[in-house]
């Protein structure tokens, strides 16, 4: 696959490719996508500029090439700079600002910009042989396949293929993953596709680290103390190469990989296991049509985590049938206590059964109202994906003092009391972080936690983008954890005041004390019962609070009356 890297870098070029550049380089133009990047100092946008150079396309006096920055700040001030540098030593020849690069043969090579979308299609008519985007990560997946549509060759002996060079994070960090990344992420090999056409096409992904570049090193010693110096998550991504960090990532406690430096627990990516049917989950559903559709499976363990244990994504798929698809494939998973549906289900679009209804009849579930604070939901996030223990609270600097916490009982009482007398005992240690842990069978949610970055309105939110659908699905299934502790502690704490009236009963066998014991305990329920909705297999809630305080009595009243009759 390598061919041997050609000896046309003489010492009057005054650049010489390091070993890393060198294996890039050398990858054929066979392979039509080629994909370098990591840390920051790996020499990226050289390689990318003598690309066709090295390959010495630039002899072709036919040959076109097109290198492109996001912006025409970026050209001006970083690519077409080095270009110059670079080009001019091989008979490159400046034009237009130093935007199109002539040389003695005849060939041509440009330096453009994509600010949008809509600049690709000003290439519409092109016909390049090569096409190279440094900075890859700043540009879209349509403006990256776009221009690919472009790079083609009617010349014989000329060939077509693409380049791209990157450090992670940007608007396109997912995709360009996704692509190039995600596959292997070691590198250094040769990935197939097959083409609808039956075609097979051929890409490869080369990571470049800082210590590649030797140069750098030797010239700046300080530029690998400078990054870091940098903030966890661009020191993990500018220093290290890490994929799974950069720059902007909203969620940077959040890890696929261990750093070996970093806690065992450190860890929110983990292997597939068997969930147990008694766990309670439940199924947090985001929809669309054009847009994706997420869906994802919530299992609570013992331990108070919440676990998303599998994930269903399409797009354009009706209701009908990704609605059957989730219900078969949670059929046999037991407990499902909850179902939640984003928001706009309930949007009314003047159809006879609005969105909700529709995902009802599919899956024989009955959905409940998504949580959409989007604020709370983002924090709530932070929460779970929170690996590192929590600092000490605070303790009253004066000490525990018995007489105090006496005052403290005379005027407020027994509870207030006994919050100042636990404020002195030491906490637990969190043996259940973090708290959010996800099958690495879940790509999409785990693409998706990566990719949030602030948003520019309100740094306190995330940015929409395409592909953001399981990040709103998490938050939906979070907040509805969330509820699920809050009542399952309240029935709790219920059914524990019913066990000490009962006992009391147990005790005296005292009829007239306990049912005046109940009616105390109806009247303070009456005013802050929270219901409790329980849904059995076939998504139908039983109407009331369950096993109430009234019912309670009623049947020990019919308990005491067979007593009385056996007597």
């Amino acid at each position: 696959m390598i061919e041997d890297l050609p000896e046309i870098i003489d010492e009057e070029t005054e650049w010489r490719p390091n070993a890393r550049q060198a294996e890039f380089l050398a990858v054929p133009t066979s392979v039509r996508h080629g994909f370098y990047g990591g840390a920051a100092g790996g020499g990226k946008s050289e390689v990318i500029l003598m690309d066709p150079i090295v390959k010495q396309l630039h002899l072709h006096p036919r040959f076109h090439g097109i290198v492109f920055r996001r912006t025409f700040r970026e050209l001006e001030e970083s690519l077409i700079p080095r270009a110059k540098y670079l080009y001019h030593r091989f008979g490159g020849v400046g034009s237009d600002g130093g935007k199109v690069f002539t040389f003695p043969s005849g060939a041509v090579i440009r330096m453009s910009y994509l600010a949008t979308d809509d600049d690709a299609h000003s290439h519409q008519s092109a016909e390049y042989n090569y096409a190279a985007f440094d900075e890859l990560t700043h540009f879209t997946r349509y403006q990256y396949f776009y221009v690919y549509t472009r790079v083609r060759s009617s010349v014989t002996g000329l060939p077509s293929y693409m380049r791209g060079a990157s450090n992670p994070g940007g608007p396109g960090h997912t995709w360009v993953f996704k692509e190039f990344v995600e596959p292997c992420e070691s590198g250094h090999v040769l990935l197939k596709r097959t083409m609808p056409n039956g075609k097979v096409e051929r890409s490869i992904f080369i990571p470049a680290k800082l210590t590649d570049n030797k140069v750098l090193l030797k010239n700046d010693p300080s530029y690998e103390n400078n990054l870091m110096m940098l903030p966890e998550a661009e020191k993990r991504a500018l220093l290290y190469g890490d994929w799974h960090a950069f720059s902007g990532q909203v969620f940077s406690e959040f890890r696929a990989k261990r750093i070996p430096t970093e806690p065992d627990n450190a860890l929110h990516v983990i292997e597939p296991f068997d969930i147990p049917e008694w766990w309670p989950k439940m199924v947090i559903a985001d929809w669309g049509f054009t847009a994706m559709t997420w869906v994802g499976f919530l299992a609570i363990s013992p331990d108070d985590r919440a676990i998303c244990y599998r994930e269903y994504s399409c797009k354009k798929k009706y209701i009908a049938e990704w609605g059957a698809d989730i219900a078969r494939i949670a059929q046999f998973d037991g407990n499902l206590r909850a179902f939640v549906l984003d928001p706009s289900g309930w949007f009314n679009r003047g159809e006879p059964k609005q969105i909700y209804q529709q995902i009802n009849d599919a899956t024989g579930w009955r959905f409940e109202q998504a949580d959409n604070d989007r604020i709370g939901g983002k924090l709530l996030l932070h929460e779970y994906l929170r690996w590192m223990p929590r600092p000490v609270r605070y303790i009253p600097p004066e000490g525990y003092n018995p007489d105090t916490e006496a005052r403290i009982f005379r005027t407020h009482g027994e509870k207030a009391a006994a919050q100042y007398h636990t404020s002195f005992e030491p906490e637990a240690p969190e043996k259940n972080l973090p708290k959010l842990l996800i099958f690495k069978t879940c790509p999409e949610l785990i693409a998706a936690i990566q990719a949030c970055v602030p948003k520019k309105t309100n740094p306190e939110d995330v940015e929409e983008f395409d592909g953001d659908d399981p990040y709103d699905g998490i938050r939906y299934g979070l907040k509805r954890v969330a509820r699920f502790f809050f009542e399952a502690k309240a029935e709790h704490d219920r059914r524990a005041k019913l066990n000490i009236i009962l006992n009391k009963y147990q005790e005296d066998g005292n009829i007239t004390d306990f049912y005046r014991r109940m009616e105390v305990h109806d009247a303070k329920l009456a005013k802050k019962l929270v219901p409790i909705r329980r849904f059995h297999p076939s998504g139908e809630a039983p109407r009331g609070n369950g096993f109430g305080a009234q019912r309670l009595s009623r049947l020990f009243a019919a308990r005491q009356r067979k007593a009385a009759l056996r007597g």
